[in-house]
């Protein structure tokens, strides 16, 4: 390029900057001119002060938070953990225990129906005395089962409110995501609008300062929230272990109360052996 042509490049240059100033109100032309003497020094100095203490306090802040994330993992982990443990604990106790204790109920009346019709009744009262065996024999039955009919009703009536707590606890989560979803929305259309320069920053001293100012009482704020979430979650910890140590202690006590159960069952059956051979006996058949 010839020297005439930077020449003219330079005073076409000059000319822009000349119009491009000309066209800023007043207020942008003052913040130019202190921009350009230094005047606004003390301000920016003031305000990069500021913005380092609010840096001070922003990592402390993460620290707090992103542990207390990391706490709350470890809660739903013993929670989950919990919970499977307590399925399987309810099916071991119910659907095993349970129905195996059942069982040897009916098998123990089914033996004392046995034992009471095999003797034999010389007369009236002795046939009375019998009938009347078998007629306290099934109240006992019903008796027992009643009772246990109202256990499980009770033990439903629990269940269903749990299962109330736990959508209840879903609908929480479902705001939570609900929540989440409209937060990045709204920060994705913020970055939007940046990149396509429909939204600018204003970037003085003074909406600086306004900013920073903020951004330390947003901290703050959000500090003592976490302070307060982290004793709620400690509450939560401690309870979920307590939890676990009663979980393991119901499963070894449906382990030994099982072991009650193949013990009783055992004696049944030995009994039914000695029920049979007294039905083949000739003095208890009368034969």
């Amino acid at each position: 390029m010839g020297a005439g042509a930077s020449a003219k490049l330079k005073e076409t240059s000059d000319a822009d900057v000349k119009t491009a100033v000309a066209e800023l109100n007043d207020a942008d032309k003052g913040k130019i001119v202190e921009a350009l003497s230094g005047a606004g020094d003390e301000k920016v100095k003031a305000n990069k002060e500021l913005i380092k203490a609010n840096k001070v306090a922003l990592h402390e802040l993460e620290s707090q938070v992103m542990g207390n994330k990391q706490s709350l993992y470890l809660e739903r982990a013993i929670i989950e953990e919990n919970r499977m443990l307590i399925l399987k604990n309810f099916t071991a106790a119910f659907m095993g225990n349970r129905q195996m204790a059942n069982q040897n109920t009916e098998d123990i009346f089914r033996n004392r129906k046995a034992i009471v019709k095999a003797a034999k009744a010389v007369d009236a009262v002795q046939l009375n005395f019998a009938e009347s065996r078998l007629n306290e024999a099934r109240i006992d039955y019903m008796e027992h089962r009643a009772a246990m009919n109202k256990r499980v009703a009770l033990g439903n009536q629990k269940m269903a409110e749990i299962n109330t707590m736990l959508i209840e606890v879903n609908n929480q989560i479902m705001e939570g995501n609900a929540e989440t979803v409209a937060f990045n929305s709204k920060h994705i259309d913020i970055n939007s609008k940046l990149i396509s320069g429909e939204l600018t920053l204003e970037a003085t001293p003074e909406a600086n300062a306004t900013r920073i100012e903020r951004n330390k009482t947003r901290i703050a704020e959000i500090t003592a929230q976490a302070i307060k979430n982290r004793e709620q979650h400690d509450k939560v910890l401690e309870m979920s272990k307590e939890n676990s140590k009663k979980i393991v202690e119901n499963a070894k006590s449906i382990q030994d109360r099982r072991a009650e159960i193949e013990t009783n069952h055992g004696k049944i059956v030995a009994n039914a052996h000695k029920i049979a051979e007294m039905i083949g006996k000739s003095e208890l058949t009368g034969k």
